[in-house]
């Protein structure tokens, strides 16, 4: 079954991801320094600090466990119950906050030339080096075909994406949950292949001053084709930049075993589960974002790890409140010949109504945004699989949007990072100067 999904299939993939747990933070400018292990959720969590090399020093080994053998770097215990003066962090620096997302056509002459821009990363489709010279050719062209047929998706959800529209809003209500916080600082939003893009974001927190900056994708779970492709795009646009590479900043990679982002999916469950007439029948059916298992295999991504312990975690959330449903995970929006992470949405859809099934619900897992794949993947198609196929209540629960647990929580982040930005920061030339003293 192909549906409307962005993500396509490429290989040789970089084994750049870095061994961590749970919610990570990443400095750019710098030298590899220590990863603190921290209690600051229900279970301990990693951060850790790389330069712009760490692709290189720190790779996930095929196979490799995400949850065991971490980096043998100096740990620091902190408490979950420590509270950072914001004023002693802040000081008289210029805070920023950029939250990556990949974008979306906000009209229907946009969906073309989307496409092109998604098949054009390298990270996207890759190619061996000699057909490098391939990429903008072939781009044009897959972006020609499935144009049609994506204009058709995106004319059935009102004639483009609200994907911005959202996340303007969540970068709105992340500033004020800042300043109610005593954080006084800016957000930008930056998308990966549609306006605002990122390097627009980067021009604006450059004419605007900021001193230390956050970067905060808005993927619950890291993924080297969602947080990671925008991620080597900053890597990219830093490293070319004595302004940025100077400038103080961290990364939060992944934040899904947050307290506060687990009790907001909780309550949004919990309200759905009301409007089926046996609750307690429902089958809570998690649907992620689908990528190829190759990300996995054979260059360790963690992100099937990350999402089935997200799954856990609400879940484990879900029974504190009585709440013992069965439940399953299956992955959505696989196209191309390869294969993908299983099991796959729309076989466990009819494998569901055949066992008997009768009452689902559909929890968007991977998305904090309504988008295509939530707006026509989720609430027609596999809706309209779902009644074939023998199910006979189907619900659905929205995507976070904007809020209020899952905002002020996104704000406790971006606070508890701040003690991490820029520790150590050296410039890309002083790193090189460095080497060169050593040949």
């Amino acid at each position: 079954m192909r549906h409307s999904c962005c993500i396509c299939q490429y290989e040789n993939l970089h084994n750049w991801v870095p061994i961590c747990t749970s919610q990570r933070m990443y400095r750019f400018a710098g030298v590899p320094n220590e990863a603190y292990l921290s209690s600051n959720t229900s279970t301990n969590y990693v951060v850790s600090r790389y330069s712009f090399g760490w692709s290189e020093t720190q790779p996930i080994l095929p196979n490799q466990s995400v949850n065991k053998d971490l980096s043998p770097l100096a740990a620091l215990v902190t408490s979950k119950s420590q509270n950072f003066s914001t004023a002693s962090l802040v000081g008289d620096e210029k805070i920023g906050v950029l939250l990556l997302n990949l974008g979306g056509p906000e009209t229907l002459e946009d969906v073309q030339p989307f496409l092109f821009n998604l098949f054009a990363d390298p990270d996207i489709i890759r190619l061996p080096r000699l057909f490098r010279f391939l990429q903008k050719p072939l781009a044009q062209f897959i972006s020609v075909v499935r144009a049609p047929k994506s204009k058709e998706g995106y004319a059935s959800i009102g004639g483009g994406s609200p994907l911005r529209r959202i996340t303007d809003a969540q970068a709105e209500e992340l500033r004020k949950s800042l300043w109610e916080k005593n954080l006084p600082a800016k957000v930008y939003v930056g998308m990966r292949y549609w306006h605002p893009f990122t390097e627009e974001a980067i021009e604006q927190i450059k004419r605007d001053g900021i001193t230390k900056l956050v970067v905060l994708p808005l993927y619950p779970q890291f993924s080297i084709s969602t947080s990671g492709s925008s991620l080597r795009l900053l890597e990219s646009i830093f490293r070319e930049d004595e302004y940025l590479v100077n400038m103080q900043h961290t990364v939060i990679p992944s934040w899904y075993q947050r307290e506060g982002y687990i009790t907001a999916m909780a309550n949004l469950i919990e309200k759905e589960l009301q409007n089926f007439d046996s609750p307690e029948q429902v089958m809570i059916f998690f649907s992620a974002h689908g990528v190829p298992l190759a990300y996995v295999e054979e260059a360790g991504d963690p992100y099937k790890a990350e999402m089935e312990e997200c799954v856990d975690l609400i879940m484990e959330e879900l029974e504190k409140r009585k709440i013992t449903n069965a439940y399953t995970l299956a992955y959505q929006s696989r196209v191309g010949p390869v294969e993908w992470l299983k099991p796959y949405t729309d076989e466990t859809i009819i494998k569901l109504g055949q066992k008997g099934v009768k009452s689902l619900l559909a929890v968007p897992i991977s998305f904090v945004s309504e988008h295509i794949e939530t707006l026509e993947e989720i609430d027609v198609e596999y809706k309209e699989l779902a009644l074939k196929s023998g199910i006979e209540k189907w619900g659905r629960v929205p995507a976070l949007g904007c809020e209020a647990t899952f905002i002020s929580d996104l704000a406790d982040a971006v606070i508890e990072s701040l003690p991490y930005v820029g520790a150590m920061a050296v410039s890309n030339l002083e790193a090189r100067q460095v080497s060169l003293l050593h040949l």
